[in-house]
C-alpha cells in the first residue's frame, strides 16, 4: 500500500472516530437528561432571594447594597430591552428607588440542575430543595423547599414549622388522620435544619458595612440604627465612616442597642412588590435572629456581649479576651429583666484570645435553639430541657401578648462591652425565613377566609401509603413566604396525574380508593432534587446588551 493510500485511510479513520465521538456525546446527553440530570429555569420568585425567577438587579444609591427585584410573571415581559421597574426598596437601608429613575435591564430566572430519580434510591430529607409538577397545573414545574414528609402532621406557628409523626396504629395499610388521633403519636417538634441550609436561609436586616449616604437618603437625615443607651462616653461610632464601633474601655458594661422599630423585623422582601407584604403586621414579627460581628480585643481584659430576645425570654452571651465565655437566660420586658441565677453555660474557651486579632462572634436564636458561636464553631447550644419548643405554649403566648399589648413587640437586640479597649467590625443583623399563615381567598367552592393548609389552627396530615408508596404526600413551602404559592394554598380539588375519573378518584386494590388531597405534593409528582445553579443571571456585553451571554460565574453555587 502506497503512502498516499495510508494517509487517506488515516484521515478516514480519524473522521469516523470524530463522528462516533459526537454521536456518543449526543447519546450520553440524552441518557443523562432522561435518567440522571435535567436542567430547569426557575419560573417565579417563590424561593428568592436565594433562587430567582425573572428579575432586575440594583445597587442601592444610598448604601450600595446589591439586591434583586422580581419581574411580574403575569406579564409577557421581554428581556431584550430595558424595563421600567416600579418603586423598589433596599432591604438594608430601605432607600426607595423611584419608578422614574430610568429603565434597567432585566435578567432571566436562575437555571438549575436537578438530580432526577434520586428519590428512587433514598428518601427525601426535610429542607431539601425539590422540583415537582405543580399540583394545580401539571404542565408546570415548580421548585420549593420540602418541609413535611409522609406520615407527618404539619402546623406553622409564629413563623416556624412544627411536625409530629404517627404509625399505622389501626393496621389499615396507611398513616392518616385516624392514626394521629391515637395517644401514641409523637410530640410536636421543629424539624432541625442542616447547618449549611440554615446559613443560606438567613435574610438581611441590616449590615453595618453598608452605611447610607445621607445626601441621597430619601431627602431625610439618616439615623444610626445602633445607638448607645449606657456608657455613651465609652463608644466611638464614627470610625471608618461609622462602619467600625470602638470601645474605649470601662469598668462598667456599656450598651449599644439596635432600633426598636418593629418594621425592621417584619418578614418583608425587597424582591416583592408592596402588595406582597406580610399578612398580619400585629403578629408577624420575627424573633429568629443572628447577631454577628468581628471582635478585635485591644487589651487583654477586653470583653463583649450579645443580647437577643424572643417574647419575654432574653439571652445574653459574653466572650472575654481572657478566654471566658457564658450564656445567660432571663425573663423580662426589655427594660426590667430577671436573669436566672444558674447560667446556661459558663466555661473557658480553648485558649485566650490574641490581642489585635479579629474573632467572629455570633449569637443565634432560631427554631427555639440558642447558640453562641466563635469563628464559625458552636461554643454552646441550648437543649429542649433548657428551652423547649412547645407548640401550644407558643400559641398561647402569642394570644396573651396580643391581648395585653395589642401587637407583638420588636425584639431586644443589643451589644455590650466591658473591660479594656476593643473594636467591633462587620456588625450584621439577620433573620431566619418566617413562614406566614395566609387565608385562602373565598370564591366558588372555596370557603371565605379558609385558613391556609398547615397554618396555625389548620394542621395538615400527610398520608403515607405502606402498600402504594407512589401516593405518599409531601408538604412544600417557598423561602419567599409572602409571595409563594405553595402547600398552604393549593386547592380546592386540584388536578392530579393519577385521577381515574371525573371526580379524580383512583382505585387502589379492592378495598381502598385514592383521591388527591389539597395542599400536598404526591410522590408521583416529584421530579428530583435541585442541587446546582449552573447559569445565574448573565452578564451583558457592551455590544450585545440584548443577550446576557456571559454566565455570572461568581454566583454559580450548590443549592442548600
Amino acid at each position: 500500500m502506497g503512502k498516499s493510500e495510508r494517509t487517506a485511510d488515516e484521515h478516514l479513520e480519524s473522521a469516523r472516530e470524530t463522528v462516533e465521538s459526537i454521536w456518543i456525546a449526543i447519546v450520553l446527553a440524552f441518557v443523562l437528561r432522561a435518567f440522571v440530570l435535567e436542567a430547569f429555569m426557575i419560573p417565579t420568585g417563590s424561593m428568592a432571594p436565594r433562587l430567582m425567577g425573572k428579575h432586575g438587579q440594583f445597587d442601592c444609591r444610598a448604601c450600595g447594597y446589591h439586591y434583586a427585584f422580581g419581574i411580574d410573571q403575569g406579564k409577557d415581559v421581554s428581556l431584550a430591552s430595558p424595563i421600567r421597574f416600579p418603586t423598589t426598596r433596599c432591604p438594608n437601608c430601605e432607600h426607595e428607588r423611584g419608578s422614574r429613575e430610568g429603565a434597567e435591564w432585566g435578567y432571566g430566572g436562575d437555571r438549575v440542575l436537578v438530580l432526577k430519580y434520586l428519590y428512587r434510591f433514598r428518601e427525601p430529607q426535610p429542607w431539601d430543595v425539590v422540583v415537582f409538577k405543580n399540583p394545580l397545573n401539571n404542565e408546570e414545574n415548580y421548585i420549593k423547599r420540602l418541609v413535611g414528609l409522609p406520615g407527618q402532621e404539619i402546623e406553622i406557628v409564629h413563623g416556624d414549622v412544627f411536625a409530629r409523626r404517627a404509625q399505622d396504629f389501626n393496621s389499615d395499610g396507611r398513616i392518616d388522620e385516624l392514626d394521629f388521633s391515637h395517644p401514641a403519636a409523637t410530640d410536636w417538634k421543629i424539624p432541625e435544619k442542616p447547618a449549611k441550609t440554615q446559613e443560606v436561609m438567613w435574610q438581611i436586616i441590616f449590615d453595618n458595612d453598608y452605611q447610607p449616604d445621607p445626601a441621597v437618603y430619601n431627602g431625610r437625615q439618616w439615623q444610626l440604627l445602633w445607638q448607645p443607651v449606657s456608657g455613651k462616653e465609652c463608644w466611638d461610632l464614627q470610625a471608618h465612616g461609622q462602619r467600625v464601633f470602638r470601645f474605649t474601655g470601662s469598668a462598667k458594661e456599656a450598651e449599644l442597642r439596635f432600633s426598636s422599630d418593629r418594621e425592621h423585623f417584619y418578614p418583608n422582601y425587597a424582591y416583592n412588590k408592596p402588595k406582597e407584604a406580610i399578612d398580619d403586621s400585629q403578629e408577624d414579627i420575627g424573633y429568629d435572629l443572628k447577631l454577628s460581628f468581628l471582635f478585635v480585643p485591644r487589651d487583654s481584659n477586653a470583653g463583649v456581649g450579645l443580647h437577643l430576645s424572643s417574647f419575654d425570654d432574653h439571652f445574653l452571651a459574653r466572650v472575654g479576651a481572657d478566654g471566658s465565655a457564658e450564656l445567660i437566660h432571663g425573663i423580662g420586658d426589655g427594660s426590667n429583666i430577671t436573669w436566672d441565677e444558674k447560667k446556661w453555660y459558663s466555661d473557658a474557651l480553648l485558649a485566650r484570645l490574641e490581642v489585635g486579632r479579629g474573632y467572629e462572634v455570633a449569637l443565634t436564636h432560631v427554631d427555639r435553639r440558642v447558640a453562641l458561636w466563635l469563628d464559625g464553631k458552636v461554643v454552646f447550644e441550648s437543649t429542649d430541657k433548657l428551652y423547649h419548643a412547645d407548640k401550644e405554649s407558643i400559641k398561647a403566648l402569642v394570644r396573651e401578648t396580643l391581648r395585653r399589648r395589642g401587637r407583638l413587640p420588636a425584639p431586644t437586640v443589643a451589644i455590650l462591652a466591658r473591660g479594656g479597649r476593643s473594636e467591633l467590625r462587620h456588625v450584621k443583623l439577620m433573620r431566619d425565613v418566617y413562614y406566614t399563615c395566609p387565608n385562602l381567598v373565598g370564591g366558588g367552592d372555596v370557603p371565605t377566609n379558609h385558613r391556609g393548609y398547615g397554618t396555625t389552627g389548620n394542621p395538615k396530615v400527610l398520608r403515607k401509603f405502606l402498600k402504594w408508596p407512589d401516593m405518599d404526600e409531601f408538604f412544600v413551602l417557598g423561602d419567599n413566604s409572602p409571595a409563594s404559592k405553595d402547600s398552604r394554598m393549593w386547592g380546592f380539588h386540584a388536578p392530579t396525574l393519577r385521577g381515574g375519573s371525573s371526580d379524580r378518584i383512583y382505585k387502589l386494590g379492592d378495598n381502598y380508593t385514592y383521591q388527591y388531597q389539597d395542599g400536598t405534593v404526591p410522590r408521583y409528582n416529584m421530579m428530583g432534587k435541585a442541587f446546582f445553579v449552573y447559569w445565574p443571571g448573565g452578564f451583558r456585553l457592551q455590544m450585545l446588551k440584548r443577550l446576557p451571554v456571559i454566565p455570572n460565574v461568581g454566583r454559580m453555587r450548590l443549592i442548600r
